[in-house]
C-alpha cells in the first residue's frame, strides 16, 4: 500500500558547541553558530524512506526556519525524502512549541498525507510536545516513542517504548501520526550522487498567506507566551578526581558511595 508521508524536521545549534548568553538575556547568541538535523528526527526520516521503500509512496520533508534550513532539507533529500518544503518563519529560537505546531498543522492540511512522522523531542529544547500537538490540530491518531513500524491492512502496528525495556503494540488506522524514537532505525549516509543531486533539486517555500495567515503574529493562541531568561545552570558541588592505581581508585569510589548513602551495608 503505497503512502504520502510527511516528516517534520528541526534544524538546531551543534550540541557540541558552547554556548553564550545573548545580550537581552531571552536567547543564546547565534552570530557564529553551525546547525545540524535534530538527533530524532534523523530517525524520523530514516523511517519514513523505510517505508516508502517496502510499500512504495512519496516522503515530503518539511520544516520551519530561515533560509539556513535549506541545506538540512537537501540532505533530506539525498537520503530519499522526494520533495522539500520550508516555512518561511523567521524566528531564530522558535521557543513557542504551541505556536510551531500549529503553523506546521496548517502546512500539512496543504500536503497529501496518509502518515506525519517527528523526532521524539527535540535535542534544544526536549519538549517532546510537537508531535502530540500536531496529531491533536489534524485529529489524527497517534502513538509516541515509536521504535517499529510496521503497515498492515487498513493500517499500521507499531511498537511504543515504555520504561523497563517493556514496549507496548497497537493498531492505528490511517492518517495516523508517529513520534519515532532514538535508535529505532540505523539512519544512512546519502551516497554522492544523490548529495549532488539533491543540490539541485528545488525546495518549496510556503509564505504565511498561502496557510490563510497574514503574519504570525496572527496564528491562534489560547495562552501568551514570551522568554523570561535564559542562564546556565549554577553550580551545585565540586567534582572529586580519583587519581592513583586502580585498586586505591575503586576503595575511594567504594568509600565515596558508602559516605553518600548508595550502598548500606
Amino acid at each position: 500500500m503505497a503512502l504520502n508521508l510527511v516528516v517534520c524536521l528541526k534544524q538546531i545549534p551543534n550540541p557540541d558547541l558552547q554556548f553564550q548568553i545573548a545580550p537581552d538575556g531571552k536567547d543564546i547568541k547565534r552570530d557564529s553558530l553551525n546547525y545540524k538535523l535534530n538527533g530524532a528526527d534523523e530517525y524520523a526520516l530514516e523511517e519514513a524512506v523505510r517505508i516508502k521503500e517496502k510499500n512504495g509512496g512519496r516522503v515530503v520533508a518539511l520544516t520551519l526556519g530561515p533560509k539556513r534550513v535549506e541545506p538540512m532539507l537537501r540532505e533530506a533529500l539525498a537520503k530519499g525524502a522526494d520533495e522539500a518544503v520550508r516555512v518561511s518563519l523567521d524566528d531564530p529560537a522558535a521557543f513557542d512549541v504551541g505556536r510551531n505546531a500549529r503553523i506546521l498543522a496548517a502546512t500539512i492540511k496543504t500536503l497529501p498525507y496518509d502518515l506525519v512522522l517527528t523526532g521524539v523531542q527535540s535535542d534544544d529544547y526536549g519538549n517532546s510536545a510537537t508531535g502530540g500537538l500536531v496529531a491533536g490540530l489534524l485529529g489524527l491518531p497517534h502513538a509516541s516513542v515509536v521504535t517499529r513500524v510496521a503497515v498492515r491492512s487498513g493500517g499500521l502496528e507499531v511498537a511504543c517504548e515504555l520504561e523497563g525495556g517493556l514496549e507496548r503494540v497497537y493498531s492505528l488506522p490511517l492518517p495516523a501520526l508517529l513520534t519515532i524514537q532514538f535508535g529505532a532505525n540505523t539512519p544512512r549516509y546519502a551516497p554522492l550522487p544523490a548529495i549532488m543531486k539533491a543540490a539541485r533539486q528545488p525546495i518549496k517555500e510556503v509564505d504565511p498567506e498561502a496557510l490563510g495567515l497574514t503574519g504570525w503574529d496572527s496564528v491562534p493562541l489560547p495562552y501568551s507566551f514570551d522568554v523570561v531568561g535564559l542562564a546556565p545552570p549554577s553550580a551545585k558541588g565540586h567534582a572529586e578526581m580519583v587519581t592513583g592505581p586502580v585498586a586505591d581508585q575503586a576503595k575511594r569510589l567504594a568509600q565515596l558511595l558508602r559516605e553518600k548513602g548508595f550502598v548500606r551495608r
